[in-house]
């Protein structure tokens, strides 16, 4: 989803996953190709139902199909080094899954996948995370 301004777009919205284990940890992936880790989740196709956009991501890039898309828990923006990229406007809902987490079958997007700890997320040198993701992290590690 995208919002306009005289054909000139003011931001993009993104959506994502925070899936935890029975231990409590988070299940983060790292992109193909660069050394950041991120969640599960991207941006909304034009006109797509919110919750429809996130299960579609999930599955696309984890093929978990057991995911129920729970409350909203953090909203953030992130802004894009490169000149004329919108800013974007990042949702983060918690959610639950029904199957194990070692059925995910990673897309090309991403090349590793963990299940992180809060201790795990502190480590910055070893997990490069994205500033607006690690603030929704932070509030999600402190959720029962």
């Amino acid at each position: 989803m995208t919002a306009f301004v005289n054909d000139a777009a003011l931001f993009t919205v993104s959506q994502k996953a925070i899936l935890k284990d029975k231990k409590g940890r988070i299940l983060m992936m790292e992109k193909t190709g660069k050394s950041h880790w991120d969640l599960p989740g991207g941006k909304l196709d034009e006109g797509e139902d919110m919750v429809a956009g996130l299960e579609r991501e999930i599955i696309e890039e984890t093929h978990l199909h057991k995911v129920h898309v729970g409350q909203i828990i953090y909203a953030g923006r992130r802004s894009f080094e490169e000149a004329g990229k919108p800013e974007r406007v990042i949702l983060f809902y918690l959610c639950e899954c029904d199957q194990k987490f070692e059925k995910i079958k990673l897309s090309d997007e991403h090349n590793e996948w963990r299940l992180l700890s809060a201790d795990d997320i502190k480590d910055q040198k070893k997990y490069e995370i994205n500033p607006v993701v690690r603030a929704a992290l932070k509030i999600a590690f402190a959720l029962k």
